[in-house]
């Protein structure tokens, strides 16, 4: 009797043991795929990005690699403007040969479908 009880409390602490790892797994993946192919709207500086026709934005302390075949980024480059686009690279995915976040690589990538110029010098 006592050894059922035994066996049965340590099954339970061994499930018990695995469902942290288990949690921290599953919200690792999903983070990577959270914003891909999300909408959004970032307003900041457009400096020179780190590959040729690349632009880069920092809002909020997250720079972002933007690029477009549509807008004509290189026209606005050092306007403060405010870019619609599509995440082609989420948070936390790496790219091949980009540094991570807190080396100085960029947060996300983004396709830009419009550009609204704010005004034509960064403060």
């Amino acid at each position: 009797m006592k050894t059922n009880i035994i066996r049965h409390l340590l099954a339970v602490v061994a499930i018990l043991s695995l469902t942290p790892i288990t949690f921290v797994a599953w919200s690792q993946s999903n983070r990577s795929q959270e914003g891909k192919g999300k909408t959004v709207t970032i307003t900041g500086c457009l400096a020179k990005g780190e590959s040729a026709n690349e632009f880069a934005i920092t809002q909020n302390g997250k720079k972002y690699g933007v690029k477009s075949a549509k807008v004509k980024l290189a026209e606005h480059l050092g306007h403060e403007v405010t870019v619609i686009g599509k995440i082609t690279r989420a948070p936390g995915e790496d790219e091949e040969g980009e540094r991570a976040e807190e080396g100085g690589g960029e947060y996300a990538d983004v396709q830009v479908m419009s550009l609204k110029m704010i005004s034509t010098s960064c403060q």
